[in-house]
């Protein structure tokens, strides 16, 4: 009986990433560990309708703690997408907690379940901050906890595949910002405000934004793991994912503002003058909650440039699927809730 283990298995990645394993039919069993079930609405009934089938099973679990002890065993394939992510909105020693520590115990199970292929999915943040443009061969600089966290659980896996004691398979994907249905992040938060027409651009109209539909993260992460056991690919691959060529801020607001029927002129204040702002007023924004919409970190990533190319994808002659148009669109079909 193959056996697939999804670790943040009732999150964002893991619900999309679980739907396409039953639809596929490679997986008999499917489980789903996780610290809690899915609160957001859309989620929710993702996860309800997961769990109809026979196929998923739900354990509560985390994977900061030691996972030997969860009832599994012979395990074929294990997806790692646990993670504290949010940025800014933890604690520094928060990401190493959870990310750090769940990627070792992760390894760890899987030498006792006798797994040897893993799926992790890092994070851009692993590049560091710079308007330049970064593929798969970019040193990396991460100025984050986050990115550093990413980082180093990389470290962890590649430890754990080198060990190479009986044909491992790793894959690690890079992705930019994931968008989609029940994403609730910022790009939902852009077709919010762009509907109720309280968009402006703060000088960053032509700022880079490497995103990818949460459809075409999943086909990309699945298209590479089985090309690496067909032995087409290395063991050990690595690769960014996410829209090429790299859209602008301002094409994210001109696609959703064409699924909107609506004009996709804003006003746009001088980036000078926002910077000017935000100095002044970061003794206040300064002292707030990262959580806040309104912190300093917040509020000076409005200018940071995630300028991705997706080299081993190309180069591989991966065909996407999920353009920005065809991405709105199916999320606008899938989930018009977010659009209203």
């Amino acid at each position: 009986m193959k056996t697939a283990v999804i670790f943040g298995g009732s999150g964002f990645i893991g619900l999309y990433f679980a739907e396409e394993l039953i639809n596929q039919k490679n997986f008999e069993l499917i489980y789903l560990i996780d610290i809690k079930e899915p609160i957001d609405n859309f989620l929710s009934e993702k996860f309800f309708l997961l769990n109809e089938n026979k196929k998923i099973k739900f354990i509560k679990s985390d994977v900061r703690q030691n996972l030997n002890n969860l009832p599994i065993k012979n395990v074929d394939l294990i997806a790692d997408f646990a993670a504290i992510h949010r940025e800014p909105g933890h604690e520094s020693h928060e990401y190493f907690d959870t990310n750090v520590n769940g990627s070792k115990n992760i390894c760890s199970f899987a030498n006792y379940t006798k797994c040897k292929n893993i799926i992790f999915t890092s994070s851009i943040a692993v590049y560091g901050i710079g308007d330049h443009e970064k593929s798969e061969i970019t040193k990396t600089l991460p100025s984050t906890a986050y990115g550093k966290s990413k980082l180093e659980s990389e470290k962890n896996y590649i430890d754990w595949s080198n060990q190479n004691i009986d044909g491992r398979i790793l894959t690690i994907c890079r992705p930019g910002v994931v968008f989609g249905p029940g994403e609730n992040g910022n790009v939902t938060r852009l077709i919010k405000i762009i509907k109720k027409k309280l968009f402006f651009y703060m000088g960053n109209k032509d700022l880079r934004k490497a995103g990818i539909y949460i459809k075409e993260l999943i086909n990309t992460m699945i298209w590479v793991n089985q090309k690496q056991l067909s032995k087409d690919f290395s063991s050990i691959e690595l690769f960014n994912a996410s829209l090429h060529p790299c859209p602008k801020l301002n094409d994210y607001t001109k696609e959703i503002c064409y699924q909107f029927n609506i004009s996709n002129k804003f006003l746009s204040i001088p980036k000078r003058i926002v910077i000017f702002m935000l100095f002044i007023t970061s003794f206040i924004t300064k002292n707030l909650k990262s959580n806040s919409n309104f912190s300093y970190i917040r509020l000076s990533k409005l200018f940071r440039s995630n300028f991705i190319k997706p080299s081993f994808l190309l180069d591989k002659q991966y065909i996407f699927k999920y353009g920005l148009n065809a991405s709105m669109k199916d999320w606008k079909k899938n989930n018009p809730s977010d659009w209203i």
